[in-house]
This record gives C-alpha cells, structure tokens and sequence, in this order.
C-alpha cells in the first residue's frame, strides 16, 4: 500500500484535490483508501466532518464516518497531543490510517489546516507524514509567491517525501505563462511541478438550496432544481430593452429583483438562469408560469435588494466541494491540467 498526503500551504481547494485524484485512481482500476485524520473544530464536542464524509460518499468508498475521520479536535488540543504525548498520538494517527488502508493500492491522506502561518497544524503535517510514510503532494494558491521564504522552509521540511506541488486557482489567461515560470522555478530545486489548475467559477459556485438557506428564502417552485449549482449574481436590467442582452452576458446565474418587476424577471428566463429572487412578495402567475416551465426555482425573500446580494455574497465566498457536479468538473480539469504519469512513477504505481 502506498500512503499519498495532499497538504496544502493556503486554503485553496485541498478537500477537492483529494478527491479528484482518488477518483482518477479509482476509474484506473486502483483501490483507494481515504482519511482525514485530524479535523480541526472550534467546538471540542463536535463530531463528524463534513469534507471527509463527502468524499467518503463521492467516491463509494463505504467506510463508516468515524473511519475517514479519526479525530474531531481543537486547535490547542491538537498542539498539546503533539508537543505532550507526541509518539501516542502519531500511534493513534497511524492505527487510524492502516485500518482504512487495509486491502487498498493507494491511501490518501488529507491533512488539517494550513502550513502558512499555522504551527500547529505545519506540526501535526509533518508528523502524520513521518509516521506513517507518506509521499507528500503540496498545494499552492495562485496568489502565493513560490519564491516565499516560509515555502522554502516547508519544502526543505518535507524533504524527500515531496513528490510535487500543484498550483491551483490560475486565471485561465495566465495558466501558460505561470506554468513556465513554475516548472522553471522548482526544476531547480528538483521538484516536480505536477499540475497547474485553472479557476473555475463552477467549483466556486453554490446550490440553490444553500443560497435559500443564507437568505432566509422560501423556494416556491421548481424545487427539484435545488442542487443545481449558481456560479454568478446578477441584478435588474436598467430598462427592459437592455435585458436580455445584459443577461445574457453570465450563465448560470441567480437573478435579483424587486417583486414590482415582472418585465425583468421574464427577461432573466430567457437566460442562462439557475434561480429567480424575488424581494418581499411572490411574483406574478405569468412569471411562475414561465419559471416552472423553464424548470427555474423561484426564491421570495423577505429582504431588499442589497440585502440579499450581499447573502449571497457571502455564501458564494463560503463556498465548499461538497457537490458531485464539483466533482464531474474538476476530473474534467485534472484530464488535461495534471501530470498523473509522473505522479504514478513518483508512486511506484
């Protein structure tokens, strides 16, 4: 059984990365174990994360939550594990991960946190690497610096155990020119770059169901579509003339309107459009008769405009992997953006 840890030096898409490259494994033919060992939670008596469930249940992999999920801790728990009873700990981490790697080809392994600026879960990364001898993927954010001083540190920490850094989050006009940059950069230091991934705005998008449940907002038709993904906002038109045009320039979107505006709302249908909002009050019957056989869900909320964009807003900043269309995305992704040859020789597999 090979052991393959995907840390992260900034929060940029780790949760998903494991889960590409497990499924990607697992359409060739490999058995594939997965665990997050540790899951950092603010509130001690937590249980459960819900990263690692998905992935559990996106992949097929039939393990019982506890198992692809060792330990629900606190930050200053995690640290006093580590620095007060360092070898029971790195024990228990290790019983954790051979239990649901037995009968497996590849064991993925997702680390807690993050590296940069983060002693504790840095501590907790390295030391679920050593003891349980895993090859080590690093992710970074296209924001990064590689050229960081603290990166170097981490790099030269891993050692021999990092097989590769994947850059994640690069606007597609820059994926060419930072990709030669990248593998100049590391080829140097004998670090294989082993992807350079796009941003997506559909992995950054978020359900209808869970901009409902940020606005408060009671989904009266179509709700069926509740888990189909939103990648965009949009508000009224300035006249009805202009709105087609206008909305037709983002797909995949939530449109905002005030309740008095049926032109735009009949506009916005015509469109590339994943959810009507309403403000204050349900909409006209030649609306909803258009929204239900456009299969569109209509939301009325009791908010007014600003409010509610900026609901939305901060559920779209929030946004989690945890969507199976994310996952149908992202595979297509890795296809043509990642090096899994020189990940399978840097694996023996």
């Amino acid at each position: 059984m090979t052991a393959l840890q995907i840390t992260s030096y900034e929060s940029c898409g780790k949760t998903a990365l494991c889960a590409g490259i497990g499924k990607k494994f697992i359409n060739a033919g490999k058995k594939v174990g997965y665990i997050k060992p540790v899951n950092l939670t603010g509130d001690v008596a937590a249980e459960g994360c819900p990263d690692a469930h998905f992935v559990n249940q996106a992949l097929e992999l039939g393990e019982e939550k506890q198992q692809v999920c060792a330990f629900n801790i606190s930050q200053e728990k995690l640290w006093q594990s580590l620095s007060e009873d360092t070898n029971s700990f790195a024990e228990k981490i290790k019983s954790a991960c051979d239990s649901v790697s037995a009968g497996k080809d590849i064991l993925i392994i997702e680390t807690p946190g993050i590296l940069k600026n983060d002693q504790v879960s840095a501590l907790a990364c390295y030391t679920i690497a050593e003891k349980v001898g895993a090859k080590v993927i690093l992710l970074l954010g296209y924001a990064n610096n590689v050229k960081d001083a603290d990166l170097d540190q981490v790099i030269a920490k891993f050692g021999e155990r990092l097989i590769g850094i994947v850059l994640n989050q690069v606007p597609e006009t820059k994926l060419d020119i930072v990709k030669a940059e990248c593998e100049e950069y590391f080829k140097s230091r004998n670090i294989s770059v082993l992807g350079v991934l796009p941003e997506s705005r559909s992995l950054l998008g978020v359900s209808v169901a869970e901009i409902a449940a940020a606005l408060g907002a009671e989904i009266i038709s179509s709700k069926d579509k509740s888990g189909d993904l939103v990648e965009n906002v949009m508000l009224g038109a300035m006249t009805p003339d202009s709105a087609r045009d206008y909305y037709s320039r983002k797909r995949n979107k939530a449109v905002v309107t005030r309740s008095e505006r049926p032109d735009m709302q009949l506009a916005a249908l015509d469109t590339s459009t994943k959810c009507l909002i309403v403000t204050k009050q349900k909409p006209s019957m030649p609306v909803m008769v258009k929204a239900e056989d456009k299969k569109v869900p209509v939301l009325v909320v009791n908010k007014d405009i600003i409010e509610a964009v900026s609901a939305i807003e901060q559920a779209l900043a929030q946004s989690r992997f945890q969507h199976m269309q994310k996952l149908i995305v992202l595979t297509s992704i890795l296809d043509s953006r990642f090096d899994f040859r020189a990940l399978n020789a840097a694996l023996g597999l």
